[in-house]
């Protein structure tokens, strides 16, 4: 499907194609060329298998240097068994394959735009930062141990503004990027925009300007700058 999606947008001679991607695709931070499918802090593993009490005391255990031969039987096995049995590692596994087509290619402008981890419906904010390549984390950037409560996320009306905003600026030409906001309130909102929001139409609000910046991993936000679309 993909391979059809970047022959259509050459054929039809698209000025600037954006295409829209999955966390699978990002890099982990402080791991040389490996990505998120291919990291077993993740793949899986992370959220979906965390759940299961034994398999997370166990690992809790292994983190610790205290863990008992049980404890590390007890990770090895909830492991395995979720490399080869988990669907969910199949759509992620799909997002980097997807991302493979737009990688180093030249023959045509794109941006390739994968939310952060923790991408769902949600109030607009009014601001969001980007990052280059790398998943976005809290706390060190540089480094993917422990994922527990360090994953960004973003709402959907901010990535819908980021998204508009990189359309117009076009500053991330051949590059890949993900962008994630402010998440502290997360009351449901709807996913959808309405008129009032809509700058320059007449029903729409005074609202603050989305500002953005771009950061690689380890360094300073920077290039902090208004929005142009909502």
């Amino acid at each position: 499907m993909t391979r059809k999606i970047v022959l259509a947008a050459k054929i039809a001679k698209v000025k600037y194609f954006i295409m829209v991607g999955g966390t699978g695709s990002l890099y982990m931070p402080g791991i040389r060329h490996q990505s998120v499918l291919e990291s077993k802090n993740w793949s899986g593993l992370g959220r979906w298998v965390r759940t299961l009490r034994g398999y997370r005391n166990a690992r809790k255990a292994v983190r610790e240097g205290k863990a008992t031969k049980e404890d590390e039987k007890t990770t090895q096995e909830y492991e395995d068994y979720v490399r080869g049995n988990d669907k969910a590692l199949q759509f992620i596994t799909a997002c980097r394959t997807s991302f493979m087509f737009f990688d180093g290619n030249t023959s045509f402008r794109w941006t390739f735009m994968s939310p952060s981890a923790l991408y769902r419906p949600g109030k607009r904010t009014g601001a969001c930062e980007a990052i280059l390549d790398y998943l976005p984390l809290k706390e060190d950037q540089n480094s993917s141990e422990n994922l527990d409560g360090r994953l960004h996320g973003i709402s959907a009306a901010d990535l819908a503004v980021a998204i508009a905003d990189e359309a117009e600026t076009q500053e991330r030409i051949g590059r890949h990027w993900s962008a994630y906001g402010d998440m502290s309130d997360d009351t449901p909102a709807p996913s959808y925009v309405t008129l009032q929001q809509v700058k320059g139409s007449p029903l729409s609000a005074a609202e603050p300007s989305a500002k953005k910046s771009v950061s690689e991993p380890g360094s300073e936000l920077k290039g902090l700058h208004n929005s142009t679309l909502m």
